[in-house]
């Protein structure tokens, strides 16, 4: 999609050619990319959807290996990548599984590592806390807000009605216009269980720090207008965030 084109152009000039895996890679649009950027590269792409990486297959890869495999799990012997990536899956994990098993990815991750190797994470960066004013410009919106206000499940949304709108947390608001953007019905459902803006930058540099990664960079993305678009007649808030996703760089500490 286009408004990812700059992402995975930050993401690449970040990895390191060799042996390379993706973690949680999902139908295989980053092992897409970097399969046409490390031609000599060996691309491994884990997941643990089957439907999921039968899309990977059929994109005929020539230098991409799908495997079957729980991303918290280390199923690779120690050191055996030059570049491990989380592309939008951690938050996956989080969601499902909880924090704990977010570190343990990433302890998966450090153990797979050679020794000189990189660690990229691309994800989902929760803004800090602050009030926000949401105004919606038709009833339907409001509606659908309500009903995310009951259906969510990963936390109460606080929130008070003021004026043509509600009052509340910056990151409750971005996390219903992220389902607010749900296509189906099938996907809005999917989505009341699913927690995308999980982590601050500082809970980043904290949960790297704690699984033996050392930050050599963290890079606030800038949130594409394309975002923002489907929203615009709908609804409004009073502070948009300027960065929503976010990139880390991590080296391995060798003891």
């Amino acid at each position: 999609m286009p408004e990812r084109a700059p992402r995975l152009a930050s993401l690449i000039q970040q990895v390191k050619p060799g042996k390379i895996v993706e973690l949680g890679c999902g139908r295989g649009m980053v092992l897409e990319a970097l399969s046409s950027h490390f031609t000599g590269s060996t691309i491994v792409g884990v997941d643990i959807d089957e439907s999921q990486l039968e899309k990977v297959v059929d994109k005929n890869l020539r230098n991409v290996i799908p495997i079957k495999g729980d991303i918290t799990q280390r199923i690779f012997p120690a050191g055996t990548f030059d570049s491990v990536l989380f592309v939008a899956s951690l938050h996956e994990v989080f969601s499902y599984r909880g924090r704990r098993k977010v570190r343990a990815a990433i302890h998966v991750a450090h153990d797979i590592l050679l020794d000189d190797g990189v660690l990229i994470i691309q994800d989902f960066l929760k803004p800090p806390s602050r009030l926000v004013e949401m105004a919606f410009h038709n009833e339907e919106a409001l509606k659908s807000f309500f009903r995310f206000a009951r259906e969510y499940r990963p936390r109460r949304i606080k929130f008070e009605e003021a004026n043509q709108g509600v009052t509340l947390d910056i990151a409750d608001a971005v996390e219903f216009i992220s389902k607010y953007r749900s296509p189906t019905e099938e996907d809005w459902k999917e989505e009341m269980g699913e927690t995308h803006f999980f982590f601050t930058e500082e809970q980043y540099r904290k949960v790297a720090q704690k699984t033996d990664f050392a930050v050599e960079d963290l890079k606030k993305l800038p949130t594409d207008e394309t975002w923002w678009l489907p929203i615009r007649d709908d609804l409004e808030l009073s502070l948009e965030p300027k960065h929503l996703w976010a990139q880390l760089v991590l080296k391995k500490r060798v003891s």
